[in-house]
């Protein structure tokens, strides 16, 4: 059974605290934003379409960050979008952005009693704009100032030298400018401190990055362990819960389609054999926890429930 968010009101800051062990896991909520829904479901056959009366125009995507405290550091996953929704007209014009509202991570981290300049590490997934777009705050200057970054060395060196002009199609290449600009003045704003990471590699102890290459060159998802028990943060390895439901069908959002496919099968079988806690950046109800089961062939998504 899919389990998509609806809001009838714009998102508000929050926060959420988990532990497994000794790491404390901190959901934040960044809002969220409106997408066409061509851009999400644009390969669902017209029978899947019907079945789950998906949306025809738009349909509305949560964003959650993660913040880990473990070992004495707090180590965040990705910055947030940052003014994308805001008004979201400017992102996707032509679409009721009445619910769309980002730009939310900063608020969600005040209200779990945390200040930007304690954040000592942040780890980038990839570089889409809902992943980099809280980079600077309001004059240009770094949100986490005295962080250090860890950026995979395979999605740096793609986004620091893609060419968007080589693109025949008029509408993918403005869309690739767009992308490559924002990735580049992010990673730009970090060269001084920033530190290229490879698959396998530990940033903390128990704490490791993991290659999921796909839906961006370097994409990456973070395995979290404490004693026996483990966790995911698997960022846009899967948008939407239908695409566990149907692996056979995919976002039309995937850089490459096959690779991303590929990593999306392993991980949603790995995840369901080990009963591992997993957190996704758009996999809501928040606070983006939940398991992935399997279910036949094919697996779904549990929420992890939560007190009111």
């Amino acid at each position: 059974m899919v389990d998509r968010v609806r809001l009838n009101e714009p998102p508000e800051a929050q926060s959420f605290r988990h532990r497994i062990g000794e790491v404390e896991l901190i959901a934040l909520s960044d809002g969220g934003l409106n997408y066409p829904a061509a851009m999400i479901f644009g390969n669902v056959p017209p029978e899947g379409v019907s079945q789950y009366n998906l949306p025809r125009k738009q349909l509305y995507i949560p964003y959650t960050i993660l913040l880990i405290r473990t070992a004495g550091r707090l180590l965040l996953n990705d910055v947030g979008a940052g003014d994308l929704g805001n008004p979201g007209d400017n992102t996707f014009p032509g679409l009721d952005h009445t619910t769309s509202r980002t730009n939310l991570a900063l608020p969600s981290l005040q209200a779990a009693g945390i200040s930007p300049t304690e954040i000592d590490m942040v780890l980038i997934t990839h570089a889409h704009p809902d992943h980099i777009g809280g980079m600077f705050d309001a004059n240009g200057n770094l949100a986490f100032p005295n962080a250090r970054y860890y950026v995979a060395q395979e999605e740096w060196d793609y986004w620091m030298s893609a060419d968007p002009s080589a693109v025949e199609a008029e509408a993918l290449r403005e869309h690739l400018e767009w992308l490559v600009r924002d990735a580049r003045r992010a990673f730009n704003g970090i060269e001084d401190q920033v530190s290229l990471v490879e698959e396998g590699e530990e940033l903390l102890p128990g704490i490791r990055v993991e290659a999921t290459y796909g839906h961006t060159p370097g994409h990456v998802l973070l395995t979290i362990s404490a004693g026996d028990q483990k966790a995911y943060n698997i960022s846009d390895v899967v948008v939407d819960p239908l695409f566990l439901e149907h692996p056979e069908w995919a976002a039309a959002i995937d850089m490459d389609a096959g690779q991303a496919d590929s990593a999306r099968r392993r991980f949603f079988a790995q995840a369901a054999e080990e009963n591992a806690l997993v957190f996704a950046h758009h996999l809501g109800p928040f606070p983006n926890f939940g398991r992935i089961v399997q279910k036949g062939d094919s697996w779904q998504w549990q929420p992890i429930e939560t007190a009111a």
